[in-house]
């Protein structure tokens, strides 16, 4: 006996109505598009600012050459695409005629004008509108359908028999393919200035850097411009190297970051991970990885990609979702969650990253590859030590020397001893690190004493306190007991960067 479907709630008449329109809109943002598509290819955003910046229908409509007879058709248009922000309006007081002008939307399509900062989107728009992207896009039902074998093809691979930005998109549609790789540089130069002001600390005390996939240099030579100190090498396909501008100050490496990336103090992959799956992302990074020394030497990756999240709100939230959408569509990539990012790192080997900045729809984040750890301790410690080829294991004694490093770590240590003996260890290791405009700190982590964490914590402060003293010579001290031992020690400042329960987290600089 077949099962009872179960019975359709049926809405209230309000949100029959409200449900018919959603349908309507998402049933039709195709028009939309289509309708941004016809406004850039008839130039309509050029056209309003060689017209000053505001233009009527009949302006429009006589600068573009079009019949006169097309003039109320055009008007629909515009009415959609100021409605959706492609351009603003408003009513003129004397001719009573509506008067349209840009937005901030339609200026990045403004084509054909040199200015700082400007790289306009007209290619990007036409490529992913172009009706290769729309057939691929149309055949995504049938595409679901199909029993394919990994590494799955993207729905635009499997209906035209070629990836997008490949050697062989060229056979498929010239002019597509040159719309395209328009299209993807000057949707990847958009936005450098606004990372520069941003986020320009992260390339500053920087000496050298990679731009894996940089094109024509256009990303690098606005680092150097910004940063002159700064020595860049742009790695990308022999074919892209080849076109690239000789300028003597970038310096252009045809390769394949699969398999090498140049050596440099960072390696920064902008609007480049997307467009691959995580085997490959893990490959690319293991290999970023390898081409930067450790972190306490400034190695670090930057990446300029969006993370995925409701947080920014639902406008980017859904421009986010759409992007995703077109990797799916059209790449074996996929944008990507911060918990996504997390795992490609962590398989990549690197041992941290941070979200440095959210701009807009992207995020810029670091990653970084594991530190150069030494582990000091007493000879019959260190013999019982696990070989291991990323921890160095040193024997001696703290009292007498102390390995040089950028920064020492004493976790748990000062508190067996007395202040004495705490002076001498802590000089130590001042002579063991650098500078602090270098880098320079010791981190101790240790119990400070005080009331202010609440009765409970403070008890359980004062009664490790008793522990020291009735167990060793050492014991448990408040922030001035600590200043006064950094002052003797030849230290010039600290820092209690964060107090974790009892104990806190002290950064002492020379």
């Amino acid at each position: 006996m077949a099962a009872q479907a179960p019975t359709l709630e049926v809405p209230t008449d309000a949100e029959l109505l409200q449900a018919q329109a959603d349908l309507w809109r998402h049933s039709l943002y195709y028009l939309t598009s289509m309708g941004l598509r016809c406004a850039v290819e008839l130039e309509i955003p050029t056209t309003i600012h060689k017209l000053g910046g505001v233009a009527s229908l009949p302006d429009l409509t006589s600068a573009l050459c079009l019949p006169p007879v097309k003039m109320p058709f055009l008007g629909r248009l515009m009415r959609v695409l100021v409605m959706s922000g492609v351009f603003a309006a408003d009513d003129s007081s004397e001719s009573g005629e509506e008067l349209y002008r840009l937005t901030p939307l339609s200026r990045v399509l403004v084509h054909g004008v040199v200015a700082d900062e400007h790289h306009s989107q007209k290619y990007f728009v036409l490529a992913v509108t172009s009706s290769h992207c729309a057939e691929a896009a149309f055949g995504l039902a049938d595409w679901f359908k199909k029993d394919t074998e990994a590494p799955v093809p993207s729905p635009f691979e499997d209906m035209h028999g070629v990836p997008v930005f490949d050697d062989r998109t060229a056979v498929l549609d010239k002019d597509f393919d040159a719309v395209s790789n328009q299209g993807l540089a000057a949707h990847d130069n958009l936005g450098i200035a606004t990372i520069l002001r941003e986020c320009g600390d992260i390339f500053k005390g920087l000496q050298s850097l990679t731009d894996c996939c940089g094109g024509d240099g256009t990303t690098a030579r606005a680092l150097v411009k910004a940063y002159p100190h700064l020595k860049c090498t742009v790695l990308d396909l022999p074919k892209v190297i080849v076109k690239a501008p000789v300028d003597g100050v970038i310096n252009y490496v045809a390769g394949d970051l699969f398999h090498t990336v140049p050596s440099s103090q960072a390696v920064m992959l902008k609007l480049v991970l997307h467009f691959w799956s995580d085997e490959d992302c893990v490959k690319i990074l293991a290999q970023c990885r390898k081409a930067i020394p450790p972190r306490e030497e400034g190695g670090k990756v930057i990446i300029i990609e969006i993370v995925v999240g409701p947080s920014l709100g639902p406008i980017m939230f859904e421009a986010q979702l759409l992007m995703d959408m077109l990797m799916m569509v059209n790449t074996r990539g996929v944008q990507r969650s911060e918990n996504d990012w997390s795992k490609l790192f962590v398989k990549a080997g690197f041992t941290d990253y941070k979200i440095v900045k959210k701009l807009g729809a992207r995020c810029v984040i670091e990653a970084y590859p594991h530190l150069k750890c030494t582990v000091l301790d007493l000879p019959k410690v260190i013999e019982k030590a696990p070989a291991h080829d990323v921890i160095d294991f040193v024997a001696g004694d703290l009292f007498h020397t102390v390995p040089p490093s950028q920064a020492v770590m004493l976790k748990l240590v000062l508190h067996f001893w007395s202040d004495e003996d705490c002076v001498k260890i802590l000089s130590q290791c001042r002579k063991a690190i650098p500078s602090r405009e270098e880098g320079g700190k010791v981190i101790i982590i240790e119990i400070v004493v005080e009331p202010s964490l609440g009765p409970i914590m403070f008890e359980a402060q004062l009664l490790f306190d008793m522990l020291m003293m009735v167990n060793t010579r050492g014991g448990q001290r408040d922030e001035k007991h600590w200043r006064e031992l950094f002052m003797q020690a030849g230290f010039t400042e600290y820092k209690i960067v964060k107090k974790l329960g009892a104990r806190s987290v002290i950064e002492v600089y020379p």
